[in-house]
């Protein structure tokens, strides 16, 4: 990976090691997974299961930004928060000109690969997060075929349903001394309105609910584009997956373990070939990068600590004055 500019491309398979919840429709307190239309190898649209690129693509940039904070070792106001957390909002005071937005790239390549509103101006990101798409009958349009399994299956055999149980803690006599009764309970609540009140002997709140999951062992494929990459933001780009790493679950409910996942990235530089070298591989106990990976890693990192130390000793002007939100 030599060179200024790169454009990368990575096919990857992520396999399931827990059930994986994704909700796309409730109905009552039965939750089922996100669907979309696919079409068929007969040419008919059906429905399918599809893990959304946005979700994950919001997960990295948190896992990016959550790198960068934890090097440089600071706090940033709201306005900044937003806007590496989440993109930022179009409006406001702030507006960025050519130069300022090309400073912003330079000084925060994560940013740079998201992309973000800055005032009434959008800074295009560099990332295209392709979906992760089920490697069965029904995507076998969509899936290259060289992923394609032995027996493909319709993505209905892969699904499972979960139910759970909430239970009313304000009933168990084992944590009734740390709930609060009476008159100073009744003053904290404030809007609580008088039928919402219960009494101490009323009925437990317990609530049971059902989860559609994806089984454990599913395989989705996903194809991610990376365009005109510095070696920076490429190494940006890997933190983001080395913080990932750490925690390696998607979708909803990792609370209760749902969504574990393995992932092995593989790339190429030529866009318009199959991606055959290893970039990454995203293991329950283990990370491997490739060298090209970990060494674009190793320039960030160290870009990162001469970035802290101008930063500490006044020397970044421009980079406060971005991180406080008034650039």
């Amino acid at each position: 990976m030599n060179g200024e500019m790169k454009n990368l491309k990575l096919e990857g398979l992520i396999e399931l090691k827990s059930p994986m919840s994704h909700i796309g429709e409730s109905l009552g307190v039965d939750s089922y997974l996100s669907e979309q239309k696919i079409i068929s190898p007969e040419g008919e649209p059906v429905e399918c299961f599809v893990y959304s690129g946005n979700a994950f693509r919001g997960q990295l940039r948190d896992c990016a930004v959550k790198y960068l904070l934890d090097r440089l070792q600071i706090e940033i106001p709201a306005e900044s928060f937003h806007l590496l957390f989440s993109g930022g909002t179009l409006g406001g005071r702030q507006n960025l000109d050519i130069s300022q937005a090309r400073d912003f790239r330079k000084l925060i390549p994560a940013f740079s690969i998201f992309g973000g509103g800055v005032g009434n101006q959008i800074l295009a990101g560099k990332l295209c997060m392709g979906q992760g798409y089920p490697i069965v009958e029904e995507t076998m349009r969509v899936v290259p075929e060289r992923y394609h399994l032995g027996s493909m299956k319709s993505w209905r055999h892969w699904t499972m349903e979960q139910s759970f149980t909430r239970k009313d803690d304000s009933k168990d006599e084992n944590l009734r001394p740390y709930l609060q009764t009476g008159d100073e309970q009744e003053m904290l609540d404030g809007e609580v309105e008088e039928q919402e009140k219960e009494k101490d002997d009323g009925p437990a709140q317990q609530m049971r609910y059902t989860v559609e999951l994806l089984a454990p062992g599913s395989l989705l494929y996903q194809r991610i584009d990376l365009k005109d990459m510095t070696e920076l933001e490429i190494g940006a780009f890997v933190s983001a997956l080395t913080e990932f790493s750490k925690r390696p679950y998607i979708g909803g409910k990792s609370n209760v373990g749902m969504g574990l996942v393995e992932i092995e990235y593989l790339y190429t530089e030529n866009t318009f070939a199959e991606a055959e070298d290893m970039f990454m591989k995203i293991g329950q106990d283990q990370l491997h990068l490739s060298e090209p990976a970990e060494a674009a890693k190793e320039k960030y990192d160290a870009f990162l600590l001469d970035l802290y130390n101008a930063y500490i000793e006044g020397e970044k002007e421009e980079l406060k004055q971005l991180l406080s939100g008034s650039g």
